[in-house]
């Protein structure tokens, strides 16, 4: 057994550091936190000669300032002053549980050990440790993280199918016609282009369509092109063999061959570099692909659905996308309407939002007032129903009552430029009142007409949708000027 050499304080330079002996754990990064320097000092000097990336701590609060996304293994000594190490991996089980920790512990602390890893401790070591020992659990929990990691990516890359009753949740956001021809695009096998604004649910219909198909049983691949890396694109959609590049420590399989059987779906295609669109487009024609680094061609049978919110017809023209990938993708085509063109979906999309939202959290489904509702129906929704979904989860959390009010509205977006006459009302088309540019009074009075109208004149209903007293609604008609039939407005009902 080797003890802790005598060391000088003089702590290593870098150039000692980044110069290992072997590269058993090339690509292994380590925090080690402990008070006692010589335990850091030991623990740096033997993991750098592995090849090890070691970060260190005197305390667990400078530790955990440390951690970053990169850290796979954390050397925690059980007894310190502040935060233990006890405290600092239930810190690590709450908010980075993929780290392996390894607690340090002196040979009367075994017990202790014993219980930080019942808590999630990966394994503990006892001091003074022996460097072989010290390298070979270090390398199992450096493994653990990385299959750990590869399971969490399969995770976000495997969608669970919808269950009926989701895809009936979901149908609310879509109009009869759209979901007509989601019907037939899933019975046909052919690629399938899907374009419209962020937020409209292109990731919902792509689900969809793979859930109504012979694929519905095999997996569901999800791809943000957007989101990864530029050097990574090709590697996480085709994938690599070992040694096919720096970091390429095994083999991987990429996304397309893990939806093999099923359906890949590509979203925000519109960012894929320029430089790889020759190879998707290899792939559509003939569905072989090439692991980077190896020569075996791999037959696939996928499904492919691609998604973006850009303009792909403008982008050729600028010959910022390939032409001849544009025509292999958009063979069906589904256009998606934003949420301002469909303002009749405003209210069925957010009751059954609230609904959802409400059995979720244990709570009674609260009501929206009819004020709150005009306000919802015109607003422009920026965002569309991801934004709606955004603003009614926020009103449902921090609403007061058993009904969601204007004040429990709080929108994402800037507000929206008012029109060139601020005294005018705006409108969208001849019917649909916006809020842009009109006052507080204007906004008041379109709302107890649409209330009116839609409880067909009944002004007591209108009153409780309202949140207001009855004597209040008739006060406020008076004021406001607004007819006592059944409230239907013309179209000067509005200067």
């Amino acid at each position: 057994m080797e003890f802790y050499p005598a060391m000088s304080t003089k702590t290593p330079t870098s150039q000692q550091i980044q110069q290992p002996e072997n590269t058993d754990l090339v690509g292994c990064h380590v925090l080690a936190i402990d008070d006692d320097p010589v335990s850091l000092r030991a623990l740096e000097r033997h993991l750098s000669k592995r090849g090890c990336q070691i970060t260190t701590a005197s305390s667990g609060e400078a530790g955990l300032e440390l951690i970053t996304s990169e850290t796979s293994v954390a050397l925690i000594d059980m007894v310190m002053p502040g935060i233990s190490g006890l405290d600092c991996l239930k810190y690590l089980r709450e908010h980075h549980p993929l780290v392996s920790a390894i607690i340090l512990t002196a040979s009367s602390e075994v017990e202790d050990a014993v219980e930080a890893m019942k808590q999630g401790a990966f394994q503990y070591i006892t001091k003074p440790f022996e460097p072989e020992s010290l390298k070979v659990n270090v390398a199992k929990a450096h493994e653990a993280w990385r299959i750990g990691q590869e399971n969490s990516s399969l995770k976000d890359a495997l969608s669970l199918p919808q269950t009926p009753a989701q895809l009936a949740e979901t149908k609310t956001d879509f109009g009869e016609e759209l979901l007509e021809t989601v019907g037939r695009i899933a019975g046909l096998d052919s690629t399938v282009f899907i374009g419209g604004e962020s937020g409209t649910g292109k990731t919902t219909v792509a689900r969809m369509i793979h859930q109504k198909s012979h694929r519905s049983t095999a997996p569901f691949v999800s791809v943000n092109c957007a989101s990864l890396p530029r050097d990574l694109i090709e590697s996480e959609l085709f994938g690599h063999i070992k040694g096919a590049f720096t970091g390429a420590v095994k083999d991987r399989v990429g996304k397309a061959e893990i939806a093999n059987g099923g359906t890949l779906f590509l979203d925000e295609i519109g960012d894929l570099p320029l430089d790889l669109q020759p190879k998707l487009l290899t792939f559509l024609q003939d569905r072989i692909i090439q692991r980077i680094g190896c020569n075996e061609d791999r037959k696939l049978d996928v499904r492919l659905i691609v998604a973006t919110h850009r303009d792909l017809a403008a982008m050729c023209r600028e010959r910022l996308f390939r032409q001849d990938l544009f025509y292999r993708l958009n063979v069906l085509s589904v256009q998606l309407r934003p949420l301002r063109e469909r303002p009749e979906a405003v209210q069925q999309i957010a009751m059954s939002t609230i609904k959802k939202l409400c059995q979720n959290e244990g709570k009674s489904t609260k009501e929206l007032s009819g004020h709150a509702l005009a306000v919802l129906k015109s607003y422009p929704w920026p965002g569309n129903i991801r934004e709606l979904e955004n603003v009614l989860e926020r009103a449902v959390a921090f609403s007061e009552s058993n009904q969601i009010q204007v004040e429990d509205l709080r929108f994402d977006a800037a507000e929206p430029e008012p029109a060139s006459n601020s005294k005018a009302v705006s409108r969208q088309s001849a019917d649909v009142f916006t809020l842009a540019g009109n006052t507080l009074q204007e906004i008041e009075r379109q709302a107890i007409i649409e209330t009116l109208e839609a409880c067909d004149g009944n002004k007591a209903k209108s009153a409780r949708m309202l949140g207001i007293s009855e004597k209040s609604i008739y006060n406020k008609m008076r004021r406001l000027s607004i007819g006592a039939s059944k409230g239907k407005r013309d179209d000067n009902s509005v200067n």
